[in-house]
Protein backbone atom coordinates (compact mmCIF):
# COMPACT_ATOMS: atom_id res chain seq x y z
CA UNK A 1 0.00 0.00 0.00
CA UNK A 2 1.30 3.50 -0.87
CA UNK A 3 1.99 5.87 2.03
CA UNK A 4 -0.18 8.46 0.36
CA UNK A 5 -3.13 6.19 0.72
CA UNK A 6 -2.82 6.54 4.54
CA UNK A 7 -3.05 10.39 4.42
CA UNK A 8 -6.21 12.34 3.98
CA UNK A 9 -6.63 15.10 1.46
CA UNK A 10 -5.88 17.93 3.90
CA UNK A 11 -2.55 16.48 4.94
CA UNK A 12 -1.52 15.96 1.35
CA UNK A 13 -2.36 19.59 0.57
CA UNK A 14 -0.26 20.87 3.48
CA UNK A 15 2.70 18.73 2.37
CA UNK A 16 2.49 20.10 -1.15
CA UNK A 17 2.32 23.70 0.08
CA UNK A 18 5.34 23.11 2.32
CA UNK A 19 7.34 21.58 -0.55
CA UNK A 20 6.56 24.43 -2.91
CA UNK A 21 7.52 27.00 -0.29
CA UNK A 22 10.85 25.24 0.23
CA UNK A 23 11.52 25.15 -3.54
CA UNK A 24 10.69 28.82 -3.83
CA UNK A 25 13.09 29.72 -1.02
CA UNK A 26 15.85 27.67 -2.56
CA UNK A 27 15.45 29.27 -6.02
CA UNK A 28 15.11 32.86 -4.75
CA UNK A 29 18.02 32.78 -2.29
CA UNK A 30 20.74 33.25 -4.92
CA UNK A 31 19.17 36.21 -6.70
CA UNK A 32 18.29 37.86 -3.40
CA UNK A 33 21.83 37.51 -2.05
CA UNK A 34 23.25 38.83 -5.31
CA UNK A 35 20.85 41.75 -5.23
CA UNK A 36 21.79 42.61 -1.69
CA UNK A 37 25.51 42.49 -2.48
CA UNK A 38 25.08 44.82 -5.48
CA UNK A 39 23.02 47.22 -3.39
CA UNK A 40 25.72 47.28 -0.72
CA UNK A 41 28.43 47.97 -3.33
CA UNK A 42 26.46 50.79 -4.84
CA UNK A 43 25.88 52.31 -1.45
CA UNK A 44 29.59 52.16 -0.55
CA UNK A 45 30.59 53.65 -3.89
CA UNK A 46 28.10 56.47 -3.60
CA UNK A 47 29.29 57.26 -0.09
CA UNK A 48 32.93 57.42 -1.24
CA UNK A 49 32.18 59.69 -4.16
CA UNK A 50 29.90 62.02 -2.29
CA UNK A 51 32.06 62.13 0.81
CA UNK A 52 35.33 63.15 -1.02
CA UNK A 53 35.44 66.91 -1.37
CA UNK A 54 36.05 68.40 -4.78
CA UNK A 55 39.55 69.85 -5.08
CA UNK A 56 39.97 72.66 -7.50
CA UNK A 57 43.29 72.93 -9.31
CA UNK A 58 44.82 76.22 -8.35
CA UNK A 59 45.71 78.51 -11.22
CA UNK A 60 49.36 78.38 -12.42
CA UNK A 61 51.25 81.53 -11.75
CA UNK A 62 53.84 82.36 -14.42
CA UNK A 63 56.45 85.00 -13.88
CA UNK A 64 58.93 86.11 -16.55
CA UNK A 65 62.26 87.38 -15.28
CA UNK A 66 64.51 89.18 -17.72
CA UNK A 67 68.17 88.11 -17.56
CA UNK A 68 70.62 90.91 -17.83
CA UNK A 69 72.98 90.43 -20.76
CA UNK A 70 76.27 92.24 -20.56
CA UNK A 71 77.70 93.20 -23.89
CA UNK A 72 81.37 92.48 -24.47
CA UNK A 73 83.25 95.65 -25.31
CA UNK A 74 84.18 95.87 -28.96
CA UNK A 75 87.83 96.30 -28.03
CA UNK A 76 87.89 92.95 -26.27
CA UNK A 77 86.14 91.25 -29.18
CA UNK A 78 88.78 92.52 -31.55
CA UNK A 79 91.56 91.31 -29.29
CA UNK A 80 90.22 87.83 -28.65
CA UNK A 81 87.86 87.30 -31.55
CA UNK A 82 87.61 83.58 -32.16
CA UNK A 83 90.42 82.56 -29.88
CA UNK A 84 89.27 80.77 -26.74
CA UNK A 85 90.87 80.11 -23.40
CA UNK A 86 92.63 77.02 -24.70
CA UNK A 87 95.62 79.23 -25.46
CA UNK A 88 97.92 79.33 -22.47
CA UNK A 89 98.64 82.57 -20.69
CA UNK A 90 102.02 83.03 -22.22
CA UNK A 91 103.87 86.16 -23.12
CA UNK A 92 106.66 85.24 -25.50
CA UNK A 93 110.01 86.57 -24.56
CA UNK A 94 110.95 88.78 -27.44
CA UNK A 95 114.53 89.81 -27.93
CA UNK A 96 114.84 93.13 -29.71
CA UNK A 97 118.45 94.09 -30.05
CA UNK A 98 120.74 95.28 -32.78
CA UNK A 99 123.05 92.34 -32.30
CA UNK A 100 122.45 88.99 -33.97
CA UNK A 101 120.74 86.49 -31.71
CA UNK A 102 122.88 83.74 -30.24
CA UNK A 103 119.90 81.48 -29.56
CA UNK A 104 120.61 77.98 -30.77
CA UNK A 105 117.28 77.99 -32.55
CA UNK A 106 118.47 80.91 -34.66
CA UNK A 107 121.69 79.28 -35.76
CA UNK A 108 119.96 78.01 -38.87
CA UNK A 109 119.14 81.56 -39.83
CA UNK A 110 122.52 83.20 -39.27
CA UNK A 111 124.77 84.54 -41.98
CA UNK A 112 127.22 81.78 -42.91
CA UNK A 113 128.24 82.13 -46.50
CA UNK A 114 127.35 83.59 -49.84
CA UNK A 115 125.90 80.52 -51.46
CA UNK A 116 124.44 78.85 -48.43
CA UNK A 117 122.89 81.49 -46.18
CA UNK A 118 121.69 80.14 -42.90
CA UNK A 119 118.31 81.74 -43.08
CA UNK A 120 114.99 80.05 -43.21
CA UNK A 121 113.61 81.54 -46.29
CA UNK A 122 111.76 80.30 -49.20
CA UNK A 123 108.44 80.71 -47.81
CA UNK A 124 107.11 79.71 -51.02
CA UNK A 125 104.93 81.78 -53.14
CA UNK A 126 102.40 82.82 -50.76
CA UNK A 127 99.06 81.68 -51.76
CA UNK A 128 97.38 84.82 -51.12
CA UNK A 129 98.11 85.94 -54.47
CA UNK A 130 94.76 86.85 -55.58
CA UNK A 131 92.81 88.63 -53.02
CA UNK A 132 89.56 90.48 -52.75
CA UNK A 133 88.99 91.92 -49.31
CA UNK A 134 86.08 90.32 -47.51
CA UNK A 135 84.48 91.00 -44.16
CA UNK A 136 83.34 87.64 -42.82
CA UNK A 137 85.79 86.15 -40.31
CA UNK A 138 86.90 82.56 -40.76
CA UNK A 139 85.33 82.18 -44.18
CA UNK A 140 87.87 81.50 -46.87
CA UNK A 141 87.28 83.89 -49.78
CA UNK A 142 86.80 82.57 -53.28
CA UNK A 143 90.27 83.62 -54.35
CA UNK A 144 91.66 81.14 -51.84
CA UNK A 145 89.58 78.43 -53.43
CA UNK A 146 92.72 76.53 -54.37
CA UNK A 147 93.08 75.63 -50.69
CA UNK A 148 89.62 74.15 -50.32
CA UNK A 149 89.19 70.41 -50.78
CA UNK A 150 87.68 70.91 -54.22
CA UNK A 151 90.24 73.54 -55.18
CA UNK A 152 93.18 71.38 -54.12
CA UNK A 153 91.84 68.41 -56.03
CA UNK A 154 91.53 70.45 -59.22
CA UNK A 155 94.92 72.13 -58.83
CA UNK A 156 96.72 68.86 -58.13
CA UNK A 157 95.22 67.32 -61.24
CA UNK A 158 96.00 70.34 -63.38
CA UNK A 159 99.58 70.88 -62.22
CA UNK A 160 100.77 67.32 -61.67
CA UNK A 161 100.49 66.69 -57.95
CA UNK A 162 99.93 63.11 -56.82
CA UNK A 163 98.36 61.28 -53.90
CA UNK A 164 101.70 60.17 -52.46
CA UNK A 165 102.87 63.76 -52.31
CA UNK A 166 99.74 64.89 -50.49
CA UNK A 167 99.95 61.94 -48.12
CA UNK A 168 103.43 63.21 -47.31
CA UNK A 169 102.02 66.69 -46.67
CA UNK A 170 99.42 65.31 -44.26
CA UNK A 171 102.05 63.30 -42.39
CA UNK A 172 104.20 66.42 -42.13
CA UNK A 173 101.32 68.50 -40.76
CA UNK A 174 100.49 65.87 -38.17
CA UNK A 175 104.11 65.70 -37.08
CA UNK A 176 104.31 69.48 -36.83
CA UNK A 177 101.12 69.47 -34.75
CA UNK A 178 102.63 66.87 -32.43
CA UNK A 179 105.69 69.03 -31.66
CA UNK A 180 103.89 72.35 -31.25
CA UNK A 181 104.60 73.97 -27.89
CA UNK A 182 101.71 74.36 -25.46
CA UNK A 183 101.83 78.14 -25.93
CA UNK A 184 101.19 77.76 -29.67
CA UNK A 185 104.74 78.28 -30.96
CA UNK A 186 107.33 75.99 -32.44
CA UNK A 187 110.64 76.09 -30.56
CA UNK A 188 109.48 79.40 -29.04
CA UNK A 189 110.84 81.00 -32.18
CA UNK A 190 108.92 83.36 -34.51
CA UNK A 191 110.71 82.09 -37.63
CA UNK A 192 110.02 78.42 -36.92
CA UNK A 193 106.47 79.26 -35.87
CA UNK A 194 105.77 81.40 -38.91
CA UNK A 195 107.00 78.73 -41.30
CA UNK A 196 104.94 76.05 -39.58
CA UNK A 197 101.79 78.17 -39.64
CA UNK A 198 102.30 78.83 -43.35
CA UNK A 199 102.29 75.07 -43.96
CA UNK A 200 98.89 74.71 -42.31
CA UNK A 201 97.45 77.77 -44.04
CA UNK A 202 98.67 76.54 -47.42
CA UNK A 203 96.73 73.34 -46.83
CA UNK A 204 93.58 75.38 -46.25
CA UNK A 205 93.54 75.01 -42.47
CA UNK A 206 91.91 77.73 -40.33
CA UNK A 207 90.75 77.88 -36.69
CA UNK A 208 87.54 76.18 -37.89
CA UNK A 209 89.32 73.11 -39.29
CA UNK A 210 88.28 69.85 -37.69
CA UNK A 211 91.71 68.26 -37.24
CA UNK A 212 94.07 71.23 -37.12
CA UNK A 213 91.83 74.10 -35.99
CA UNK A 214 93.27 74.35 -32.48
CA UNK A 215 96.83 74.15 -33.82
CA UNK A 216 96.21 77.06 -36.20
CA UNK A 217 94.32 79.05 -33.60
CA UNK A 218 97.06 78.83 -30.98
CA UNK A 219 99.76 79.59 -33.53
CA UNK A 220 97.99 82.71 -34.80
CA UNK A 221 97.46 83.89 -31.23
CA UNK A 222 101.11 83.40 -30.25
CA UNK A 223 102.45 85.20 -33.30
CA UNK A 224 99.97 88.06 -32.99
CA UNK A 225 100.61 88.54 -29.27
CA UNK A 226 104.35 88.65 -29.81
CA UNK A 227 104.41 91.06 -32.75
CA UNK A 228 105.89 94.29 -31.36
CA UNK A 229 104.78 97.72 -32.44
CA UNK A 230 107.52 99.94 -33.80
CA UNK A 231 110.27 97.35 -33.27
CA UNK A 232 111.39 94.17 -34.96
CA UNK A 233 110.87 90.73 -33.48
CA UNK A 234 114.32 89.22 -32.87
CA UNK A 235 116.19 89.49 -36.17
CA UNK A 236 115.02 90.62 -39.59
CA UNK A 237 114.67 87.00 -40.72
CA UNK A 238 112.33 86.13 -37.87
CA UNK A 239 110.35 89.34 -38.14
CA UNK A 240 109.85 88.98 -41.88
CA UNK A 241 108.69 85.37 -41.62
CA UNK A 242 106.34 86.11 -38.72
CA UNK A 243 104.82 89.06 -40.58
CA UNK A 244 104.47 86.91 -43.68
CA UNK A 245 102.52 84.25 -41.79
CA UNK A 246 100.27 86.79 -40.05
CA UNK A 247 99.51 88.54 -43.33
CA UNK A 248 98.47 85.30 -44.95
CA UNK A 249 96.45 84.33 -41.86
CA UNK A 250 94.58 87.62 -42.03
CA UNK A 251 93.99 87.22 -45.76
CA UNK A 252 92.31 83.87 -45.12
CA UNK A 253 90.34 84.71 -41.99
CA UNK A 254 89.86 88.50 -41.76
CA UNK A 255 90.20 88.32 -37.96
CA UNK A 256 90.71 91.92 -36.73
CA UNK A 257 93.40 91.35 -34.12
CA UNK A 258 95.48 89.47 -36.72
CA UNK A 259 95.24 92.48 -38.99
CA UNK A 260 96.55 94.74 -36.23
CA UNK A 261 99.59 92.51 -35.76
CA UNK A 262 100.13 92.32 -39.53
CA UNK A 263 100.07 96.11 -39.84
CA UNK A 264 102.59 96.48 -37.01
CA UNK A 265 104.86 93.97 -38.68
CA UNK A 266 104.65 95.48 -42.15
CA UNK A 267 105.33 98.99 -40.86
CA UNK A 268 108.55 97.79 -39.25
CA UNK A 269 109.59 96.22 -42.55
CA UNK A 270 108.87 99.39 -44.50
CA UNK A 271 110.75 101.46 -41.95
CA UNK A 272 113.70 99.06 -42.14
CA UNK A 273 114.01 99.16 -45.94
CA UNK A 274 117.21 100.64 -47.31
CA UNK A 275 117.20 103.57 -49.69
CA UNK A 276 117.93 101.32 -52.68
CA UNK A 277 115.05 98.97 -51.75
CA UNK A 278 116.96 96.13 -50.10
CA UNK A 279 117.30 94.88 -46.54
CA UNK A 280 120.10 93.76 -44.25
CA UNK A 281 120.39 91.99 -40.92
CA UNK A 282 118.49 93.73 -38.12
CA UNK A 283 117.25 96.24 -40.71
CA UNK A 284 120.57 98.06 -40.81
CA UNK A 285 120.73 100.98 -43.21
CA UNK A 286 124.38 100.67 -44.26
CA UNK A 287 125.85 99.94 -47.68
CA UNK A 288 125.61 96.16 -47.32
CA UNK A 289 122.45 94.41 -48.47
CA UNK A 290 121.37 90.79 -48.16
CA UNK A 291 119.14 89.09 -50.72
CA UNK A 292 118.31 86.20 -48.41
CA UNK A 293 117.02 88.60 -45.73
CA UNK A 294 115.29 90.68 -48.39
CA UNK A 295 113.44 87.70 -49.83
CA UNK A 296 111.43 87.27 -46.64
CA UNK A 297 110.59 90.95 -46.42
CA UNK A 298 109.35 90.95 -50.02
CA UNK A 299 107.18 87.92 -49.46
CA UNK A 300 105.72 89.60 -46.38
CA UNK A 301 105.02 92.79 -48.31
CA UNK A 302 103.33 90.86 -51.09
CA UNK A 303 101.19 88.96 -48.57
CA UNK A 304 100.19 92.16 -46.79
CA UNK A 305 99.33 93.83 -50.10
CA UNK A 306 97.02 91.11 -51.31
CA UNK A 307 95.50 90.73 -47.83
CA UNK A 308 94.40 94.35 -47.88
CA UNK A 309 96.96 96.22 -45.79
CA UNK A 310 96.02 99.86 -45.31
CA UNK A 311 99.63 101.04 -45.13
CA UNK A 312 99.90 103.90 -47.61
CA UNK A 313 103.64 103.39 -48.07
CA UNK A 314 103.45 99.73 -49.02
CA UNK A 315 103.04 100.25 -52.76
CA UNK A 316 106.11 102.49 -52.95
CA UNK A 317 108.15 100.00 -50.91
CA UNK A 318 107.22 97.21 -53.31
CA UNK A 319 108.39 99.32 -56.27
CA UNK A 320 111.71 99.96 -54.54
CA UNK A 321 112.09 96.25 -53.77
CA UNK A 322 111.56 95.39 -57.42
CA UNK A 323 114.32 97.77 -58.53
CA UNK A 324 116.64 96.40 -55.84
CA UNK A 325 116.09 92.79 -56.91
CA UNK A 326 116.73 93.53 -60.55
CA UNK A 327 120.01 95.20 -59.59
CA UNK A 328 121.04 92.03 -57.72
CA UNK A 329 121.00 90.12 -61.04
CA UNK A 330 124.05 89.54 -63.20
CA UNK A 331 124.84 87.03 -65.95
CA UNK A 332 121.90 84.71 -65.26
CA UNK A 333 122.11 84.60 -61.49
CA UNK A 334 121.23 86.74 -58.49
CA UNK A 335 123.74 87.59 -55.79
CA UNK A 336 123.77 87.24 -52.03
CA UNK A 337 125.30 90.58 -51.07
CA UNK A 338 126.63 91.67 -54.46
CA UNK A 339 125.16 91.24 -57.97
CA UNK A 340 125.14 87.70 -59.37
CA UNK A 341 126.91 84.51 -58.43
CA UNK A 342 124.73 82.77 -55.84
CA UNK A 343 123.36 79.33 -56.61
CA UNK A 344 121.06 79.05 -53.62
CA UNK A 345 119.63 82.55 -53.98
CA UNK A 346 118.97 82.78 -57.69
CA UNK A 347 115.57 81.25 -57.00
CA UNK A 348 115.00 83.92 -54.33
CA UNK A 349 115.52 86.70 -56.84
CA UNK A 350 113.44 85.08 -59.58
CA UNK A 351 110.52 84.26 -57.29
CA UNK A 352 110.53 87.69 -55.63
CA UNK A 353 110.18 89.40 -58.99
CA UNK A 354 107.42 86.99 -60.02
CA UNK A 355 105.46 87.62 -56.84
CA UNK A 356 105.88 91.39 -57.09
CA UNK A 357 104.47 91.54 -60.60
CA UNK A 358 107.57 91.22 -62.80
CA UNK A 359 107.14 87.64 -63.98
CA UNK A 360 108.25 88.35 -67.52
CA UNK A 361 111.15 90.70 -66.90
CA UNK A 362 114.51 89.60 -68.28
CA UNK A 363 115.96 89.07 -64.79
CA UNK A 364 113.16 86.70 -63.68
CA UNK A 365 113.23 84.79 -66.96
CA UNK A 366 117.03 84.57 -66.95
CA UNK A 367 117.06 83.30 -63.38
CA UNK A 368 114.56 80.54 -64.14
CA UNK A 369 116.54 79.42 -67.16
CA UNK A 370 119.67 79.17 -65.05
CA UNK A 371 117.82 77.20 -62.37
CA UNK A 372 116.58 74.69 -64.93
CA UNK A 373 120.07 74.22 -66.35
CA UNK A 374 121.95 74.04 -63.05
CA UNK A 375 119.72 73.08 -60.12
CA UNK A 376 117.62 70.12 -61.18
CA UNK A 377 120.60 67.83 -60.93
CA UNK A 378 120.80 68.35 -57.17
CA UNK A 379 117.36 66.79 -56.79
CA UNK A 380 118.41 63.80 -58.84
CA UNK A 381 121.47 63.30 -56.62
CA UNK A 382 119.44 63.72 -53.45
CA UNK A 383 116.95 61.08 -54.52
CA UNK A 384 119.73 58.51 -54.27
CA UNK A 385 121.61 60.12 -51.38
CA UNK A 386 119.66 62.57 -49.21
CA UNK A 387 122.88 64.01 -47.78
CA UNK A 388 123.13 65.96 -51.03
CA UNK A 389 120.18 68.00 -49.79
CA UNK A 390 122.26 69.54 -47.00
CA UNK A 391 123.55 72.48 -49.02
CA UNK A 392 120.70 72.73 -51.52
CA UNK A 393 117.51 72.49 -49.46
CA UNK A 394 117.17 76.20 -48.70
CA UNK A 395 117.44 77.14 -52.35
CA UNK A 396 115.10 74.38 -53.52
CA UNK A 397 112.15 76.10 -51.92
CA UNK A 398 112.62 79.14 -54.08
CA UNK A 399 113.59 77.12 -57.13
CA UNK A 400 110.45 74.97 -57.01
CA UNK A 401 108.18 77.96 -56.59
CA UNK A 402 109.87 79.95 -59.34
CA UNK A 403 109.62 77.12 -61.86
CA UNK A 404 106.01 76.47 -60.85
CA UNK A 405 105.18 80.08 -61.65
CA UNK A 406 106.91 79.59 -65.01
CA UNK A 407 104.76 76.54 -65.85
CA UNK A 408 104.79 74.76 -69.21
CA UNK A 409 107.27 72.03 -70.10
CA UNK A 410 109.80 73.45 -67.67
CA UNK A 411 107.46 72.77 -64.77
CA UNK A 412 106.56 69.31 -66.05
CA UNK A 413 110.22 68.38 -66.12
CA UNK A 414 110.90 69.82 -62.67
CA UNK A 415 107.78 68.32 -61.13
CA UNK A 416 108.63 64.76 -62.11
CA UNK A 417 111.91 64.89 -60.20
CA UNK A 418 111.43 67.14 -57.15
CA UNK A 419 108.20 65.52 -55.99
CA UNK A 420 109.60 62.00 -56.14
CA UNK A 421 112.78 63.01 -54.30
CA UNK A 422 110.96 64.62 -51.38
CA UNK A 423 108.46 61.81 -51.00
CA UNK A 424 111.14 59.16 -50.97
CA UNK A 425 113.24 60.85 -48.29
CA UNK A 426 110.55 61.69 -45.75
CA UNK A 427 110.92 59.97 -42.40
CA UNK A 428 108.09 57.54 -41.66
CA UNK A 429 107.08 59.70 -38.68
CA UNK A 430 106.50 62.68 -40.97
CA UNK A 431 109.54 64.95 -40.78
CA UNK A 432 112.53 65.53 -43.07
CA UNK A 433 116.01 65.81 -41.73
CA UNK A 434 119.33 67.13 -42.96
CA UNK A 435 122.74 67.51 -41.42
CA UNK A 436 123.20 70.92 -42.95
CA UNK A 437 122.88 74.45 -41.63
CA UNK A 438 119.08 74.61 -41.69
CA UNK A 439 118.38 71.32 -40.00
CA UNK A 440 119.71 68.68 -37.70
CA UNK A 441 118.85 65.79 -35.45
CA UNK A 442 116.75 67.88 -33.08
CA UNK A 443 113.18 69.10 -33.07
CA UNK A 444 113.97 72.71 -33.99
CA UNK A 445 116.11 71.68 -36.95
CA UNK A 446 113.53 69.17 -38.13
CA UNK A 447 110.81 71.82 -37.99
CA UNK A 448 112.75 74.03 -40.40
CA UNK A 449 113.60 71.20 -42.77
CA UNK A 450 110.07 69.83 -42.68
CA UNK A 451 108.43 73.17 -43.40
CA UNK A 452 110.65 73.75 -46.41
CA UNK A 453 109.80 70.34 -47.87
CA UNK A 454 106.12 70.57 -46.99
CA UNK A 455 105.71 73.98 -48.60
CA UNK A 456 107.22 72.67 -51.83
CA UNK A 457 104.72 69.81 -51.94
CA UNK A 458 101.92 72.34 -51.40
CA UNK A 459 103.04 74.55 -54.28
CA UNK A 460 100.27 73.24 -56.55
CA UNK A 461 97.50 75.09 -54.73
CA UNK A 462 99.21 77.81 -52.70
CA UNK A 463 99.59 80.26 -55.58
CA UNK A 464 97.91 80.20 -58.92
CA UNK A 465 100.55 80.73 -61.60
CA UNK A 466 98.41 83.45 -63.21
CA UNK A 467 98.85 85.76 -60.23
CA UNK A 468 100.24 89.21 -60.90
CA UNK A 469 100.47 91.86 -58.24
CA UNK A 470 101.20 94.69 -60.66
CA UNK A 471 98.85 97.66 -60.62
CA UNK A 472 97.67 96.98 -64.16
CA UNK A 473 95.90 93.84 -62.98
CA UNK A 474 93.74 95.62 -60.41
CA UNK A 475 90.37 97.07 -61.23
CA UNK A 476 89.38 99.86 -58.87
CA UNK A 477 85.69 99.12 -58.83
CA UNK A 478 84.74 96.66 -56.07
CA UNK A 479 88.41 95.81 -55.57
CA UNK A 480 88.15 92.88 -58.00
CA UNK A 481 91.14 91.50 -59.82
CA UNK A 482 90.96 91.83 -63.58
CA UNK A 483 91.88 88.19 -64.04
CA UNK A 484 89.67 86.95 -61.20
CA UNK A 485 87.47 84.85 -63.49
CA UNK A 486 90.49 82.99 -64.83
CA UNK A 487 91.84 82.49 -61.31
CA UNK A 488 88.58 81.02 -60.10
CA UNK A 489 88.34 78.67 -63.08
CA UNK A 490 91.83 77.44 -62.44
Amino acid sequence: MNELDLLDEKEITEILISYRSQQLREHMLGPIVSFIIHVICLVILSVYVVAKPHQEIPPIEVSIQEIEIKEIPEKIIEEIEVMDDSVDDFTPQVTMTDAPSTDMNDTALSDISDDIPESDDNMETETVLDVVTHQTPLVMPSLYGGRSDKGKSGALKRYGGNKSGQDAVLKALRWLASVQESNGSWANNPAHSGLALLCFLAHGETPLSEEFGVVVQKSMQWLANGMPEGKHWQRAYSHGIATYALAEAYGMTQIPFVRSAMENGIQTIISGQQADGGFDYNYKKGARWDLSVSGWQMQAMKAAWVSGSSNSDLSKSIEKAIDFTKNAYKNGTFGYSSPGGSQNLTGTGALSLQLLGEKNCKEAVGGCEWILDNRLGSFEKAEKDWSNANSALYGWYYDTQAIFQRQGRDWDKWNKIFQKTLIKNQNSIGYWETEGHIGGANTAGRVLTTTFCCLQLEVYYRYLPTFNISKENFVKKSGILENEAELLIR
